[in-house]
């Protein structure tokens, strides 16, 4: 497995590391420049220099002041004793991504097959009961929103009401404008086939998660147009091999999205093929991206549908207090849980996703989509 931190080399960066996503909260932020302290483990008697900048030894690494222009950042520490040892590293300089949240849900389908049913009833998408509170919530505090989709539902066991059996390619195109009138807040993506199995992908092979990837993109444009389809998305349980990952970039997904997390028990949760000692620092990081894999990674920092109406607040705070995790607030929440006849329906549901959004708002923070804060304008 590949070693990230690059333990066994002579020169190595220690912060930041590649593909670290940068902010005001790691440096000093002036006149459109972010100047970070750079930390570098070498030998202590080195002449070390990081972009041609004297670094120096403070006792356990070698320190250095460096400024970072634009996007995307080449650092190379080099030991003038030795030139041949050096190490370089690609980092990011994301302007925009603090003071700001995004709202996102997964597992959606059933909403979908409320609006086709009744497509000569509504006269909006957002009669639909569940798109309404996503409506309200940019509405009222300017929340963005992004769900990301299955192709199919078929019998679940965890509704006691039948539900027909549908299909994206059953989903009318009648409101494709609406779609497109509302991209600018809205945005749709693939999540997987179909609820179960649980983590589908995480043994997949290029074909099987490429052919179900696309199939639901092709159903997004087609009803929703080709604005509404981000470029961005989180994996159904957020497992998925490597090579799934390269499928699902070459299918135009540039981000994905997870907890970069463990289980009590410290198994990864939501954090794709990773290994521990990466999800450990990408989970204390807001962005972070895989340079040779050409994906850049967002953290979820709450799972609304695993708070309470009571406690959703004091967790956010909580989330807050962390600088590297606090710039940029990402709130996911499953569709399934609107619903009455599921096993775990929350009534509370829109309140939650209401406070959650009230919060960001009265604190300073504004909506956005992940394709406006993570890539290069």
């Amino acid at each position: 497995m590949k070693d990230y931190f690059n333990e066994s080399d002579f020169i190595r960066f220690i912060f930041p590391i590649d593909g670290d996503c940068l902010n005001e909260y790691d440096g000093l932020q002036k006149d459109g420049v972010l100047t970070i302290k750079v930390k570098v483990f070498a030998c202590p008697d080195a002449d070390l220099t990081v972009n041609e900048t004297k670094a120096h030894y403070n006792g356990e690494c070698f320190e250095a002041e460096i400024p970072l222009y634009g996007y995307r950042s080449t650092l190379l520490a080099v030991d003038h004793k030795d030139p041949a040892t050096c190490a370089r590293i690609a980092v990011y300089r994301l302007p925009d991504c603090t003071g700001k949240f995004r709202l996102s849900s997964d597992d959606n389908i059933l909403f979908l097959a409320d609006i086709t049913r009744n497509r000569d009833r509504y006269h909006s998408i957002f009669e639909n009961p569940y798109l309404s509170v996503y409506k309200a919530a940019h509405d009222k505090y300017g929340a963005k929103v992004h769900l990301n989709l299955f192709y199919q539902f078929a019998d679940h066991p965890g509704f006691t009401d039948h539900k027909e059996p549908f299909t994206l390619s059953m989903m009318t195109d009648k409101f494709k404008s609406e779609w497109e009138a509302n991209s600018d807040w809205l945005h749709l993506s693939f999540h997987a086939k179909t609820e179960f199995p649980d983590k589908p992908y995480e043994n997949t092979d290029r074909e099987t998660i490429r052919k179900e990837c696309e199939q639901v993109n092709r159903e997004i444009l087609r009803f929703a147009g080709e604005k509404t389809l981000a470029k961005v998305t989180t994996i159904h349980w957020g497992a998925c091999n490597q090579i799934g990952m390269q499928s699902v970039r070459s299918a135009g997904y540039r981000g994905a999205m997870g907890y970069f997390e463990f289980t009590e028990d410290r198994r990864p949760l939501v954090a794709y093929y990773y290994p521990d000692r990466l999800i450990d620092h990408v989970g204390n990081r807001d962005f972070w991206k895989d340079n040779e894999e050409d994906v850049l990674y967002g953290r979820i920092d709450l799972v609304l549908n695993c708070c309470t109406l009571q406690n959703v607040l004091p967790r956010l705070e909580e989330i807050r207090k962390n600088p590297h995790r606090g710039g940029f607030m990402e709130f996911m929440i499953h569709e399934q849980y609107f619903y009455p006849d599921y096993v775990n329906y929350i009534k509370d549901f829109k309140e939650i996703v209401m406070t959650a959004c009230r919060w960001a708002h009265e604190h300073g923070y504004q909506g956005r989509l992940m394709d406006e804060v993570m890539f290069e304008k």
